[in-house]
């Protein structure tokens, strides 16, 4: 028991360490225990609102998300490539004032030169056609992204839901049971009434009750932060963006 007191101190520690490089807060920040406690109440049906998965449009559910923004700016980037390749096929007339001296008479006259090329060998059709390649591969790839992070969205409130169930299922009475054995177990040992391996069985089995709980509570967390991490909005682009 001692030495996995050290072990999970020196865990602890290091997710402090990361969790401070992370956020910028010092490692010696108090975290809120009370709150990493906390499970949401027994309700009928799903604890997290998983209802609309069922209704909701392919790709839907993550609308909006910070995990859909990387797929989405790649789309509108290969958008922007195909108006490119359209704007260079139409030709660039370059109109310029010149000044011309004229040897037969010595005075020197004011020209204006017109240039338009013709696109004979080089119509743009190569580019065009390769940017819209790009595009039709880039909107394929949002589209599966999209129906990814809808899944990973649903798989994770189903997580959520079943780790909050296990979290209140591992503090509520299992426990209380174990922790009244435990007492009475040690009342009994001081009167003469139960042998040490009692006893010792009764604490063994209280101290594994709690781990169960912790872990059950961990995972909770755990399945809740990627649920935030996966419906997470994306931020408003700004002007100078």
């Amino acid at each position: 028991a001692e030495a996995g007191v050290v072990r999970s101190a020196r865990l602890a520690g290091a997710a402090r360490a990361n969790l401070a490089r992370r956020t910028g807060l010092s490692p010696l920040a108090t975290l809120d225990g009370d709150w990493l406690e906390r499970v949401p109440p027994s309700v009928m049906g799903p604890v997290m609102g998983s209802a609309e998965d069922a209704v909701a449009p392919d790709g839907a559910l993550g609308e909006g998300t910070l995990a859909l923004a990387a797929a989405q700016a790649d789309l509108a980037l290969a958008d922007a490539g195909v108006a490119l390749a359209r704007s260079q096929r139409v030709p660039d007339v370059t109109v310029g004032p010149g000044l011309r001296r004229l040897s037969q008479t010595g005075d020197t006259a004011f020209v204006v030169s017109l240039s338009l090329p013709i696109p004979l060998f080089n119509a743009g059709q190569a580019a065009l056609a390769q940017a819209g390649a790009e595009r039709t591969r880039a909107q394929a790839q949002t589209r599966m992204v999209a129906l990814d992070v809808a899944q990973a969205i649903t798989d994770a409130r189903a997580e959520a839901d079943n780790a909050a169930v296990s979290a209140r299922a591992s503090q509520g009475p299992v426990l209380a049971a174990a922790e009244e054995a435990a007492r009475i177990a040690r009342i009994g040992y001081r009167e003469g009434k139960f042998g040490q391996l009692d006893l010792l069985d009764a604490e063994r089995t209280l101290a594994q009750t709690r781990l169960a709980a912790i872990d059950a509570l961990a995972t909770y967390q755990t399945a809740r932060a990627l649920l935030e991490r996966l419906t997470a909005p994306a931020p408003a682009p700004q002007q100078d963006d």
